[in-house]
């Protein structure tokens, strides 16, 4: 399967507007899925988070708009529109500075 960049655009437009009508100021779905990698994108928005979770097996992040925080542990990584970052094996949030959408992939157990 293959995602345009047209496309993608288009399907973080529709996830932000669901996540601005949202309580929690947050959309998940899921994109694309190749054995066992899912590519999940994520929205939230500004001020919105996730609370703190655990890494799953293995999990990276592409910020696709806006900019996020990911925090643990007593550290943060700020990450911009563009930025790719492995997520910390370990507990961990994420907190929306601005409208954002990122690209998680992770592998599913």
């Amino acid at each position: 399967m293959h995602i345009t960049r047209a496309e993608m655009d288009d399907l973080v437009e529709r996830e932000l507007a669901k996540a601005a009508a949202t309580a929690n100021g947050r959309s998940a779905v899921a994109v694309l899925k190749d054995g066992r990698l899912r590519h999940t994108l994520i929205t939230l928005t500004s001020g919105s988070s996730l609370n703190e979770h655990p890494k799953p097996e293995a999990a990276t992040l592409l910020v696709l708009r806006g900019n996020i925080l990911v925090s643990w542990e007593g550290q943060t990584a700020a990450i911009a529109h563009g930025g790719l970052f492995v997520l910390p094996d370990a507990l961990h949030d994420v907190v929306a500075e601005s409208d954002s959408s990122f690209l998680l992939t992770t592998i599913a157990g």
